[in-house]
């Protein structure tokens, strides 16, 4: 095969002859160049285009997460928010059972030492309204000490509790209080004119003069060892109380007690009169201790600690 070459800006060629096979040899080479050429190029279009592709995946997957996790967030600090709120109420409350606690404390004089409520509870208070947590490790560990704060709190109430039992059980069987809840002195205890024979005599009562047919309440809780009739005193109710402590109740018209009877504190034990030696209605009220008379006025302004109406 014969190949013509023309030189530019001479009117001269050049012709060179080949053979067959070698001219075939370099179609084929030229052929196989550009198909590598035209593959390599369409490969690296095709990679880039998948690359810009998967990255743009990728991008959209992590904004997504992204959001996935600010709305966890958010929810969280709505319930962290929510859990705040809760405490600082929580927290409120045990203001009002330190002040409660303390109260009674003072009242059952109780050792400050071992029942202070007045001490640092790390949970918080008045002046702390805003509760705020930036982890949730931080609210546990808050959590934990407020129950760990409670859980001492409830210890020191119940033995209260337990102490303040005893002293109401006490206050029941101890005398105090009127025997009728209206009326008024007419007779203190001590020496006094006697209205009948006008000597001046010892007076083992006081006199609480009212209407006919008022209550008489007993002063504490105890047993009935006396209902009758006795001379001077007309219809009389005796109450025998706890640590020697005898209550007696004279002039009454009618009793509503027998011998051996329980009875509470308050309870109305008789009606008003102005049986035996008495010269209108009223209650002649004696206490004794160990068979010796006290001066009744004392636990008629007996001011009991525990009382309902305190």
């Amino acid at each position: 095969m014969q190949i013509i070459i023309f030189k530019s800006g001479k009117n001269k060629s050049s012709s060179y002859k080949i053979s067959g096979l070698l001219f075939l040899f370099l179609v084929t080479s030229l052929v196989i160049a550009l198909t590598l050429a035209f593959s390599s190029a369409t490969y690296m279009y095709g990679y880039k285009q998948g690359f810009y592709e998967l990255n743009e995946d990728r991008i959209q997957d992590i904004s997504h997460y992204q959001n996935e996790i600010k709305l966890i967030k958010d929810e969280n600090k709505e319930k962290m928010e929510f859990f705040s709120q809760k405490l600082i109420s929580i927290s409120y409350q045990i203001q009002n059972i330190n002040s409660l606690g303390n109260k009674i404390s003072n009242i059952a004089k109780l050792d400050k030492k071992e029942f202070d409520f007045k001490r640092e509870n790390n949970i918080g208070g008045a002046n702390k309204v805003n509760i705020e947590f930036e982890y949730e490790s931080e609210f546990d560990k808050y959590l934990d000490n407020m129950i760990s704060n409670l859980s001492l709190k409830t210890d020191d109430l119940n033995y209260i509790n337990k102490i303040v039992s005893n002293m109401e059980m006490k206050e029941q069987f101890f005398p105090s209080g009127s025997p009728t809840p209206k009326g008024y002195v007419s007779s203190e205890y001590g020496n006094r004119i006697n209205p009948f024979t006008k000597e001046i005599n010892f007076h083992k009562g006081i006199d609480i003069a009212h209407k006919t047919e008022s209550d008489i309440r007993s002063l504490a809780g105890g047993e009935i060892t006396y209902s009758g009739k006795k001379y001077g005193y007309g219809n009389l109710v005796e109450v025998s109380h706890l640590n020697g402590y005898v209550t007696r109740y004279a002039h009454n018209n009618r009793n509503l007690v027998k011998v051996g009877e329980l009875v509470k504190k308050g309870q109305i034990i008789a009606k008003m009169g102005s049986t035996g030696h008495s010269t209108g209605p009223h209650v002649h009220l004696e206490v004794l201790k160990n068979n010796r008379h006290i001066n009744p006025n004392k636990f008629i302004h007996y001011k009991e600690k525990f009382s309902k109406n305190n």
